[in-house]
């Protein structure tokens, strides 16, 4: 007997809201490990060509997936050393701009701000800085074991991704729609993730090399900064600009500030619209509400792991109600309207 088949339409929605809203309550409770194995999937996508390029030359699979993981291992220790050396020096300089805000407490008083007799020190919370720096040394136990499991998850699923694809073809049916489409979702997130790194490439660089030719200080970390951060849309690139803005007034006054912004703002628009191209045509197509609800939305689900993979967990949920007649009218949406299904 079909009981949901008997509902009316408005019960079968509260049902099914209701099925969504605990199943989304058990992630957020379960993100310290979700988490980690989010970010080794998300890390096994992208990689996944090198670990192809390597098989296809006779490495053997086991050290094809060690020498993957070894090299992100690398990559991510040369980060942390390069992060840890700037910021370090960059706390150490912040005295030293004492007399640039001196220089240009004239000029700032013209616009209203007085900024009078001040040391930057007491504008910065030492002790919440001394309180932070306590924690996460505290918390580097944890970010050292969730390290361990996401590389160990990576090599795994390397490993393993060659199985799971044939037992899906054989359960499935290589021919079927569902096999067909996880194919395709899959190829695209790797598009997206490819093509979105290029973009975040030129722009980092971009504002590095801006803010190097204007003479800001630490000019090649801001442009790591954007880099970095403008995987998160809309919202990333405006907090990376941030730091630059303020150290370009405090150097060469208001002037400084605004070619900081509108370079940045210029940088980023090109950027956007001459580099980067449509990808996989209308299953990529989110609209900018569903952009920007989607950061705030994995944020508060997943924290920070939400926030940097929020595109392509958005990608994957709309791939996934477009499999349906059921539900395909929500991912079409989810869409920018560009296209007509």
């Amino acid at each position: 007997m079909n009981i949901a088949g008997n509902l009316p339409p408005p019960a079968r929605i509260a049902i099914v809201g209701a099925a969504v809203v605990i199943v989304l309550a058990g992630i957020r409770v379960a993100t310290p490990i979700l988490g980690p194995l989010l970010v080794a999937a998300f890390f096994a996508m992208i990689t996944a060509p090198a670990m192809k390029w390597l098989t296809r030359r006779r490495v053997p699979p086991l050290l094809a997936a060690a020498t993957v993981v070894a090299g992100l291992i690398g990559i991510f220790a040369g980060m942390i050393i390069f992060l840890g050396a700037a910021f370090t020096g960059f706390i150490r300089t912040l005295p030293q701009y004492q007399a640039s805000l001196e220089a240009h407490a004239a000029v700032l008083a013209d616009y209203g701000i007085d900024i009078g007799r001040f040391t930057i020190w007491d504008y910065i919370d030492q002790g919440f800085i001394l309180q932070q720096a306590t924690e996460l040394a505290r918390q580097i136990g944890n970010i050292a074991v969730d390290a361990f499991l996401v590389f160990v998850g990576i090599g795994f699923l390397l490993l393993e991704a060659p199985r799971l694809a044939a037992v899906l073809a054989r359960h499935l049916g290589p021919e079927s729609a569902p096999y067909r489409h996880l194919s395709q979702s899959g190829k695209i997130l790797i598009d997206y993730v490819v093509v979105r790194t290029k973009v975040n490439l030129i722009t980092g660089v971009g504002t590095g090399l801006f803010l190097t030719l204007l003479g800001v200080d630490f000019a090649v970390l801001w442009g790591f900064i954007a880099f970095v951060l403008s995987y998160v849309p809309y919202i990333g690139l405006v907090v990376a600009a941030i730091p630059p803005t303020l150290l370009a007034l405090i150097e060469f006054g208001p002037a400084g500030a605004v070619a900081v912004i509108a370079a940045v703002a210029l940088i980023d628009a090109a950027a956007e619209n001459l580099f980067l191209p449509r990808i996989a045509g209308r299953e990529l197509n989110l609209s900018p509400f569903v952009v920007l609800f989607s950061v705030i939305f994995w944020g508060f689900i997943l924290g920070a792991v939400g926030i940097f993979l929020a595109i392509p967990l958005t990608i994957a949920v709309k791939l996934f109600l477009e499999s349906w007649e059921e539900t395909r009218w929500i991912g079409e949406m989810m869409g920018n309207g560009d296209w007509e299904g």
